[in-house]
């Protein structure tokens, strides 16, 4: 299988991957993927190794007898799989690509549907394997990775605190990202109610720009920020140990959402219901204005999706969340 280069779409399509995995239990699930999303593959117990895209072939994995998937709808992703002599690549049509692909699948009749993006993965392995159950996405972390988690939190003497994750950026665009400020209006009021409580600050390398503000005006002692330093596998690891996450519409929501995580989901520019996280604990909070969905990277006016939920709106459903919480840990 040729994985996807987004870590929410990965996140995504593993409930597909461990569709087939349980239907199947003795196949062997290879997947391609990009340097973006090997680390969220790998932590996928449905699948068996996880290869770079630049896979040259080995004595231990062999293309005879091999069924292709190839889930990102590019014309280069199916040209990699034809180049690399994969043999019966399947994928929807698109990019004029139909004649790199040994099937194909009809893209246009499922986006016609305006489901769920889980669907696109889970409909195009249906086209194979038949009717497959509807799964939510799972991660398995590691003892060594969450060891050295453990030994992230002990270095900012937070191990012992009660935690939650915050994740202000957005890789894809800043029409994405709750204000900087509304964060550090949540972040200061869970503080003061919640003396237990600890903060992350979560970024990778191009969005920590917007921890570092947030992190400035916040007490050290109870705030640690991985400040896009931390690798993805570990970050992921970080995050299984937090009680909640605050996050906007992002790969960290989606990951939030496999590790089996309540959390606050804010979305402006994008669909919840084509994107939202899957899992069922995450609360979404979606305010109403006539220019969104809009899907821009950049708002051209006045970023009124997001500005429009404030923190005195959200704060009161993620106390008592937090509340609930505190009651059973």
């Amino acid at each position: 299988m040729l994985g996807v280069n987004w870590i929410g779409d990965a996140v995504l399509s593993l409930p597909t991957l461990q569709a087939i995995r349980d239907q199947f239990p003795d196949v062997k699930i290879y997947v391609l993927a990009s340097e973006q999303t090997k680390d969220v593959y790998a932590l996928s117990p449905a699948i068996t190794l996880v290869l770079p895209r630049s896979f040259s072939r080995k004595k231990d994995v062999s293309k005879d007898n091999a069924l292709t998937l190839c889930l990102p709808l590019s014309f280069r992703s199916a040209f990699t799989l034809w180049k690399g002599g994969w043999p019966n690549r399947i994928g929807y049509g698109s990019e004029g690509r139909s004649f790199l692909l040994n099937r194909v699948v009809d893209y246009e009749r499922w986006k016609s549907k305006k489901l769920h993006q889980s669907t696109y993965y889970k409909e195009l392995a249906e086209s194979v394997f038949g009717t497959l159950p509807d799964l939510d996405p799972a991660l398995s972390v590691p003892t060594e990775k969450k060891d050295n988690a453990r030994d992230f939190l002990r270095k900012h003497h937070m191990e012992d605190l009660f935690l939650v994750g915050i994740n202000p950026g957005a890789y894809y665009g800043a029409a994405k990202m709750w204000p900087p400020e509304f964060y550090k209006d949540i972040v200061r009021r869970i503080l003061e109610e919640m003396p237990e409580a600890g903060i992350v600050l979560f970024s990778g390398e191009k969005d920590r720009w917007v921890t570092r503000e947030i992190a400035s005006e916040l007490p050290p002692d109870r705030v640690a920020s991985t400040d896009g330093a931390v690798p993805l596998s570990e970050s992921i690891a970080l995050l299984s140990l937090c009680r909640y996450v605050v996050t906007n519409d992002s790969g960290m929501m989606h990951l939030g959402g496999a590790l089996g995580l309540p959390g606050a989901a804010l979305f402006g520019p994008t669909d919840p219901v084509a994107t939202g996280p899957m899992g069922g604990l995450t609360r979404i909070f979606h305010f109403p204005v006539r220019c969104s969905p809009c899907f821009l990277r950049y708002c051209p006016i006045d970023h009124r999706c997001m500005r429009s939920l404030t923190p005195d709106l959200i704060w009161p459903t993620i106390r008592e969340d937090l509340e609930k919480l505190k009651r059973i840990t």
